[in-house]
C-alpha cells in the first residue's frame, strides 16, 4: 500500500502537466460549490490550456464532427442577433434584455473554447483524464454519502441542515402554491447544495464514473468487486432517493441497464446488483408515506402525460357530441382522468413559441420574453396554477375548455425544445446530425469501447452518462446555463477525445 502511495506521487511530481490536470479534475466539485466556481475553473483552466498549446490551437486541422458543433454556436450567436435587430429597429423594443441576450450569445463561446482546449490538451498527451475519473467518482459518492448522513441525523456531515424538511403535510393556512406544495409533501435533502436540491442530479451525471472506478480497480478480484460494486451502486441509488430528484433516479436506473448493453463480464454482479437496490428503494419508499405520495404522483403524470395526443386532437373536434359513439366516450373518459401537467404546458408552450420563428428560432435565453406574448392572443389560457395535488379534482378544474392552456417559466425544461424555441428549425437539425453521427460512432467503435482499460472506463463513463443526459422525452435544466453547459461540453470533449483514448492512429 505504501509503495502504491509512493509511486503516486511520485508520478506527480515527475509529471510538468500535474497542474492543469488538477484544475480539470476539480470541475466535479466546482459544481458542488455553485455557478461562480464553475466559472473560475473554466476560466482558470482555459486560460492554462491556451499557454500549454498557443499556436497548436490555430493550426490543428479539426474534426468534421468539431467543425459541425461550432457550427452550433455560431447559429445561437446568429439567431440571438437577428432578433435582437429586428426588436430593436424593426419593433422598435429597446429593452436591456435584447442587449443581455446579444452578450450571452458571444459569453457562450467559452463553452466551445473549452471543447477546443480539452480536445487538443488530450490529444497532445498533456490532459489525462485519469485524474477527472477518480474525481467524480469520489465526489459523487461522498454527495451520496452526505445525503444519506442528513437523511438520518437531519443534518450533514458538515453541520447543514435541510432547510425545508417535508412535513409530509402541507400547511392549509399557507396560500397554496406549486413549490410550496411540494417542499411540504416530498421529502428532500440538499446536503452540500444549501437551499439548492440539485443533488440527485449531480449524482447521476457523476455515478457512472464511480461504477466504472470500482470495476476497475478491482478488476482482478471477482468477490471484492462484486462487494464492492454492490454496495456502490446501492449507496449512489438511495442518495438520489433522499435527494428527493425523481428524474435522476429514474435516469440512473436507466444507465444501469445501458451497461448491460457493453460486453464487460459484470453482468451477474450488475443484475444482482440492480435487483438489490430496486427492493432497497421499494422497501423505503412503501414505508414512507411522503415518498410513497411523491412516486404515485409520478406515476399519475406520466399516466396523463400518455393522454397528450388525444388533447392536442381535441380542439378540432369543435362538436364533439357529433361524432361517433366510441370517439365521444374516449375525450369524455380522458376528460376524466387526465391532469395538465405543468411540464406538458411548458412543453406545448415551447412548440408555440418556436412558431415565432420556425428557422432561426428566437435567441439565447428567450423563452421567458417571449413565451409571454401568447398571453396576448385570444384562446390561450396563462393562468400558473391549474389544480392542486393535495386535494380531489373535479373534472371542470382540469381544463379551461376551448383555451389552450399554456405556462411561462425561465426555459422550456426540455433541452430538444428549448434548442427549437431558441435556435430554431436550424439548431435542431444541427443537433440531430450531431446525435445521429454519434450513435454512429458508438456502432463503429463499439467492440474497442469493450476492451478492458482504464482509458476505455472513462470513455465509457462518459458515453452513457452522455446517453442518460440526453434522453429526448425526459426533463431538464436549461442547456444554456452555466452548470448544464459546462458539464454536456465537459462529457462531449471525453468522447471526441476517444481517438486518442481508444489508440486509434490519427490521421
Amino acid at each position: 500500500m505504501l509503495q502504491e502511495k509512493s509511486i503516486f506521487w511520485k508520478e506527480i511530481n515527475n509529471n510538468p502537466y500535474i497542474f492543469v490536470n488538477l484544475v480539470f479534475a476539480f470541475f466535479p466539485f466546482s459544481f458542488i460549490l455553485g455557478s461562480l466556481f464553475v466559472n473560475l475553473n473554466l476560466l482558470l483552466f482555459c486560460c492554462l490550456g491556451i499557454f500549454y498549446l498557443r499556436s497548436k490551437i490555430l493550426r490543428t486541422k479539426y474534426d468534421l464532427i468539431i467543425k459541425i458543433i461550432f457550427l452550433f454556436f455560431l447559429i445561437v450567436f446568429l439567431s440571438t442577433t437577428l432578433n435582437v435587430i429586428k426588436s430593436y429597429y424593426f419593433d422598435g423594443h429597446h429593452s436591456d434584455i435584447y442587449l443581455d441576450q446579444f452578450l450571452k450569445s458571444i459569453f457562450f463561446f467559452r463553452y466551445f473554447l473549452f471543447l477546443i482546449i480539452t480536445y487538443l490538451l488530450n490529444k497532445y498527451d498533456i490532459l489525462d483524464f485519469k485524474y477527472f475519473f477518480l474525481a467524480a467518482a469520489f465526489a459523487a459518492t461522498l454527495v451520496s454519502i452526505d445525503l444519506i448522513y442528513q437523511y438520518i441525523f437531519g443534518f450533514n456531515l458538515i453541520g447543514l441542515e435541510n432547510p425545508f424538511p417535508s412535513t409530509g403535510v402541507a400547511d392549509k393556512d399557507k396560500p397554496i402554491s406549486f413549490w410550496t406544495e411540494r417542499l411540504a409533501l416530498y421529502p428532500r435533502n440538499s446536503g452540500f447544495f444549501g437551499d439548492e436540491y440539485i443533488a440527485g442530479g449531480y449524482i447521476q451525471r457523476f455515478a457512472f464514473f464511480t461504477i466504472f472506478s470500482v470495476i476497475f480497480l478491482f478488476k482482478n478480484k471477482s468477490y471484492t468487486k462484486f462487494i464492492f460494486l454492490l454496495t456502490i451502486i446501492c449507496i449512489l441509488g438511495v442518495g438520489i432517493l433522499f435527494a428527493g430528484n425523481r428524474t435522476p433516479l429514474i435516469l440512473f436506473i436507466f444507465g444501469l441497464f445501458l451497461i448491460f448493453l457493453f460486453n464487460l463480464k459484470i453482468k451477474k454482479i450488475l443484475f444482482i446488483s440492480l435487483i438489490s437496490l430496486l427492493t432497497i428503494l421499494t422497501f423505503i419508499i412503501s414505508s414512507n408515506k411522503s415518498y410513497k405520495h411523491n412516486f404515485h404522483n409520478l406515476f399519475v403524470h406520466i399516466k396523463s402525460m400518455s393522454y397528450l395526443p388525444a388533447t392536442i386532437i381535441w380542439p378540432q373536434l369543435k362538436k364533439i357530441d357529433e361524432q361517433p359513439p366510441e370517439i365521444k366516450k374516449f375525450f369524455y373518459q380522458v376528460r376524466k382522468v387526465r391532469l395538465e401537467t405543468w411540464h406538458e404546458r411548458l412543453f406545448l408552450t415551447a412548440i408555440d413559441t418556436w412558431k415565432f420563428n420556425k428557422i432561426y428560432g428566437n435567441g439565447i435565453k428567450s423563452f421567458r420574453n417571449v413565451c409571454h406574448k401568447l398571453g396576448e392572443r385570444k384562446g390561450i389560457n396563462m393562468e400558473e396554477r391549474m389544480y392542486t395535488n393535495i386535494r380531489p379534482v373535479a373534472p371542470e378544474e382540469v381544463f379551461y375548455f376551448g383555451k389552450k392552456n399554456r405556462l411561462c417559466s425561465n426555459h422550456p425544461h426540455n433541452y430538444y425544445l428549448e434548442i427549437l424555441t431558441e435556435t430554431g428549425a436550424i439548431g435542431l437539425i444541427i443537433i440531430s446530425i450531431i446525435a445521429l453521427m454519434f450513435i454512429i460512432f458508438l456502432f463503429k467503435n463499439y467492440k474497442l469501447i469493450n476492451k478492458i482499460s482504464l482509458e476505455n472506463f472513462v470513455l465509457l463513463s462518459a458515453i452513457i452518462s452522455l446517453l442518460v443526459e440526453a434522453i429526448p422525452v425526459r426533463s431538464s435544466g436549461s442547456l444554456f446555463t452555466t452548470n448544464n453547459a459546462t458539464y454536456l461540453i465537459l462529457i462531449a470533449s471525453i468522447i471526441l477525445s476517444y481517438k486518442k483514448i481508444l489508440k486509434i492512429k490519427i490521421e
